[in-house]
């Protein structure tokens, strides 16, 4: 069943009140206090980087997001570039001697580290055990700190030993916290007077746990012709895929055409890494249905007719066909508009075309498809016609686009 994803962002400002960074922050339908830590970091960045796009959400913006003991423990940030997010510390993490050291690899290897909503008990804690020296944020947290004498006392202390540190005033809720904050030399600033968190909200389509293991398992030992066939009989990971190849840690001129030529640029070792880390999501979630929609069911349909047709008029574009049928259904799963997704996949002018339903072979193609499907005998006979195609061989492309979709859901 579809899901929905729920993101908000709130955003982090300058002196002048200019934006310069976001924090992404979980939202779901359930109480706060349900809420699992490390489920909520992972479904963050999921929807972040692939769900919804971080171009979309926060543009050429850095975005802060938490991080949990058991997370950097488990290593999932080496997964990430140091240049697409800054890892929010909670406050409250242990500092035992394994976290210690994993702090301090973090802050080697380049990655920008906040420590969150801080109070003086929590600051002096890191400082005591000399962890201060590689964060690069400080976020002193202006409900938490019963006056400005502890917050002076913190800032103080930052601005004559740590110097590289950046200062944010978070939970500046009055025109007088932001003022105290200004005067006391604070970088950044985080809050509700600025902005309450925005909820960002989209559907993601479903995709099976079991889909994402197998592939990992097999992934190394499989030409990526054949790696980029099993990615095309899930949808939902097919679109992750062309989302994660357009996001900025991916920019290239060309467009793509094809799951192949996706497979191609992004190689093993990238789909392989945002495998695990979607199977860890799926690992934590235990009340997650499954199950197939019947928008979904009609995408894989159409994709496999729509090749098919393509077979038959033009070879070299069956790959373009298989995409325009893959994704035409996306605008109603996800119930965003079609120029936002086509625009955030990055697709060929022709599949762009085709799914507009501008005049060319492949829409004639995808519209064929479509009449077989709901039975518009009319517009069945008009196409087939048009594209100069037996009217058995098209039925006969239509039985084996149903055989093929009905065994994807065996």
């Amino acid at each position: 069943m579809m899901k929905n994803v729920l993101l908000a962002k709130q955003p982090i400002l300058d002196r002048d009140q200019t934006i310069c960074a976001y924090e992404l922050l979980y939202r779901s339908e359930k109480a706060p206090q349900q809420w699992d830590g490390d489920l909520a970091t992972v479904e963050v960045m999921i929807h972040a980087f692939l769900n919804i796009g971080i171009k979309q959400l926060a543009g050429s913006h850095p975005v802060f997001i938490n991080f949990t003991e058991n997370l950097i423990s488990k290593d999932l940030l080496s997964h990430f570039s140091p240049d697409d997010i800054v890892i929010e510390l909670l406050e409250d993490i242990p500092l035992t001697k394994e976290m210690k050291e994993k702090i301090q690899c973090l802050s080697e290897s380049g990655y920008r580290l906040a420590l969150d909503d801080v109070t003086p008990e929590s600051f002096q804690e890191w400082h005591d055990a000399d962890m201060i020296q590689y964060l690069t944020h400080v976020k002193i947290d202006f409900m938490a700190t019963s006056n400005n004498k502890e917050r002076e006392k913190i800032a103080a202390v930052v601005r004559s030993i740590y110097p590289h540190i950046r200062l944010i005033a978070e939970k500046v809720e009055t025109d007088e916290d932001f003022n105290e904050a200004r005067k006391a030399g604070y970088h950044l600033y985080q809050g509700y007077f600025f902005m309450k968190p925005k909820v960002v909200k989209m559907v993601e389509i479903p995709s099976g746990f079991l889909t994402y293991v197998d592939l990992i398992q097999q992934i190394d030992h499989l030409y990526l012709i054949n790696i980029a066939k099993y990615i095309q009989q899930d949808l939902s990971l097919s679109y992750k895929l062309l989302k994660l190849i357009n996001s900025p840690s991916y920019q290239r001129m060309e467009r793509i055409n094809s799951i192949e030529r996706a497979v191609v640029l992004l190689g093993k070792k990238e789909i392989k890494k945002w495998l695990y880390i979607l199977a860890l999501r799926d690992s934590m979630n235990h009340t997650k249905k499954q199950g197939i929609d019947a928008l979904v069911k009609s995408s894989y349909y159409r994709a496999k007719m729509c090749e098919n047709l393509a077979e038959f008029k033009a070879q070299q574009y069956q790959p373009e066909a298989f995409l325009v049928g893959y994704f035409s259904q996306l605008p109603a799963i996800l119930c965003q508009p079609l120029d936002l997704l086509v625009n955030t996949l990055s697709l060929d002018n022709r599949i762009e075309s085709a799914l507009k339903e501008e005049p060319g072979l492949l829409t004639d193609i995808y519209q064929l498809a479509v009449a077989y499907e709901e039975a518009n005998w009319t517009k069945i006979d008009q196409l087939t016609e048009k594209l100069n195609l037996h009217s058995v061989s098209v039925y006969e492309a239509y039985q084996q686009a149903n055989q093929w979709m009905f065994k994807l859901l065996d």
